[in-house]
């Protein structure tokens, strides 16, 4: 009839669902919590509209404490657990493998005197020629190959030790790898200023955050370039205990020093940078916050709005305030459950994706979630379900006993 097509629609009825065909759970629930399951797949649009809605904010959440794992420890990281040496020297000339040079005695005397080690370095700047393009780099070649592990600890990413390279060979960091697609085995070209080429193959990737490095024996240098490595670079461990700044100044003091840098120096330097990122990190965080806030706000009141003649019909039946209370939100707090498991996995993928944007040449950072963040994310969302409850709670006090008489069998 006409008049029909006034009246609104009827309810979806009830469906029996997956748990109902297991006996041993579904006899064990009691009647609100059996009418609470099938409410939560009755609805397939609500239900995919949770789910889709809280997972995003779980997954935002995740990604800024993601995002603040990877750079707050990064500085400790670099300088703490990598480059494990206290400083370098750069010289003012080059030395070729001989610490009797003059030149290098008298602040040979001193780093004896000063340091607990020492080592003659080659590091220079060259370009590593690839199909992706050309790439700066920095070349290290070791005077004494056995000792790279007093100043910097080649592993890979699961912390396995890498060995230094071999006659023909080179160990590269992660970051070139990744973005010129480089593997073990694979042969690389790096070329100085002279446009002068070495040709090796990959014998390891090793695990750094700062500067790109392409580190080779003097066996390997020797024999493509037909002469021994220019020394220009001293690296050195201190005494424990020892003042780095004031051995620092007495380095400086040597005719044969251009400059002395101590790692500690450049670790609470690049920190100082990395706190610049907090602030994205907390904005990242509020937003995410604000946004859970308002979607959970939204589809509860959409959920409640369409279901106000069911609601009014269950006050009618005498269910009290928090009978009521529980018959919906119940329904809500299983949503969001579902929506942080989603939301925690497209986390990951999310979070990785955004630390794979932040391309910097100097600096790589891990792609890092902290078990903590994965628990942060959790507990707030359900902090923003629960206030959303408490708000809407309000709602359903008012809606009128009188809405159950114009329900739609």
């Amino acid at each position: 009839t006409a008049a029909s097509l006034m009246r609104p629609k009827a309810p979806k009825p009830g469906k029996r669902v997956f748990l109902e065909h297991i006996p041993f759970i579904w006899k064990r629930l009691k009647f609100l919590r059996k009418v609470s399951v099938r409410n939560v797949f009755r609805y397939k649009k609500r239900f995919f509209m949770m789910i889709i809605g809280i997972s995003g904010c779980t997954a935002l959440l995740l990604t800024g404490f993601g995002i603040n794992d990877s750079i707050s420890g990064f500085a400790d990281n670099q300088y703490g657990e990598i480059q494990v040496g206290d400083g370098v020297i750069t010289l003012n000339t080059s030395i070729a493998g001989d610490r009797e040079d003059e030149r290098f005695s008298s602040l040979k005397d001193r780093l004896e005197e000063d340091t607990s080690c020492y080592d003659l370095v080659s590091e220079s700047t060259w370009d590593l020629v690839c199909d992706g393009g050309v790439k700066s780099v920095n070349m290290v070649i070791m005077e004494e190959p056995e000792h790279v592990d007093r100043y910097m600890k080649l592993a890979d990413k699961d912390g396995a030790k890498i060995e230094y390279p071999g006659k023909g060979e080179a160990v590269i960091n992660t970051a070139l790898a990744e973005q010129y697609d480089l593997k073990t085995g694979d042969v690389i070209t790096v070329r100085d200023s002279e446009m002068k080429e070495i040709r090796v193959s990959v014998s390891g990737i090793f695990r750094n955050h700062v500067y790109n490095y392409v580190y080779i024996s003097p066996e390997t240098y020797e024999d493509q370039m037909g002469e021994a490595p220019q020394y220009k670079s001293v690296y050195f461990n201190l005494e424990e205990g020892a003042d780095s700044h004031e051995i620092s100044a007495d380095l400086m003091g040597d005719a044969a020093t251009a400059s002395v840098t101590i790692n500690k120096d450049m670790k609470n330097r690049i920190s100082k940078m990395m706190e610049s990122l907090n602030y994205i990190v907390i904005v990242v965080i509020l937003s995410a916050g604000a946004l859970a806030f308002i979607v959970l706000y939204n589809l509860t009141n959409i959920n409640i709005t369409e279901r106000i003649r069911e609601i009014a019909t269950i006050k009618v039946l005498g269910f009290f305030k928090n009978e009521t209370s529980a018959y919906v939100f119940r329904e809500n707090r299983v949503l969001t459950t579902f929506g942080i498991a989603v939301g925690l996995v497209l986390g990951v993928f999310l979070h990785a994706f955004v630390i794979g944007q932040i391309k910097v040449d100097m600096v790589a950072f891990d792609t890092y979630i902290a078990p903590m963040s994965y628990v942060y994310s959790i507990v707030l969302t359900f902090v923003f379900n629960f206030l959303v409850n408490r708000v809407m709670s309000v709602k359903l006090d008012k809606i009128n006993m009188a809405e159950s008489l114009k329900s739609v069998e």
